[in-house]
């Protein structure tokens, strides 16, 4: 079992404004192959778009398009995804958090945007779990323009302000303890899944 942080002893926090923990935000916005003159592949590089994005995973399997190695090179040389960086869906839907799962590469396509995080100032796992915040979330929505579909700006980011522990140290055991929180969650889903599976074939046996 996960032991929970000492949340409400950590009095030693900053607040300041969101991009002042971020060296780069890597955003693609508008780019498409066609404007490269090119087009997707069948397989290569998958794109991580705001339909695969899920809130704290990637689903590959949801609207999937890919890139081969030509257009891999150009459109994401200089500003590579790495394992554990932060995505964020910016609108379609807008505030799924994710990190990068692995060292594989990853096109970064339509309203999706990844972080670069300031090393010495946060981690990327507490960005994650910081992003994933009801506050936050909240926030941002405050902050975001459009109607039914809202979407979030670099200009709502820069007035986006955000409250984090000085100490990194107390910033790696809280992401450390959401991380573990997440995987037991998933664990029980798997069960609960296999469990509606048996479910399901005994009621089918039964009322054959």
């Amino acid at each position: 079992m996960c032991n929970l942080p000492h949340l409400d002893t950590l009095i030693a926090v900053n607040q300041r404004k969101f991009f002042d923990n971020i060296r780069r935000t890597v955003d693609f916005r508008g780019r498409t192959p066609k404007k490269l003159d090119m087009d997707w592949s069948e397989s290569g590089y998958l794109a991580l778009s705001a339909l695969n994005v899920k809130n704290g995973y990637i689903d590959p399997s949801a609207d999937a398009h890919y890139g081969n190695q030509k257009l891999y090179d150009k459109w994401m040389t200089g500003k590579e995804l790495y394992k554990g960086q932060v995505l964020f869906t910016t609108e379609a839907p807008m505030g799924n958090v994710a990190q990068i799962p692995d060292n594989n590469k990853y096109i970064l396509s339509q309203r999706t945007i990844a972080f670069d995080v300031a090393s010495d100032k946060i981690t990327n796992d507490f960005l994650a779990v910081l992003l994933r915040s009801p506050k936050s979330f909240n926030e941002l929505s405050s902050l975001s323009s459009g109607g039914t579909a809202k979407g979030v700006s670099q200009r709502s980011l820069s007035q986006f302000k955000v409250t984090l522990p000085k100490s990194l140290q107390e910033q790696k055991k809280i992401g450390i303890f959401f991380k573990q929180l997440d995987k037991t969650i998933a664990l029980y889903q798997r069960k609960l899944e296999k469990l509606q599976e048996l479910k399901k074939g005994y009621l089918q046996k039964m009322f054959c």
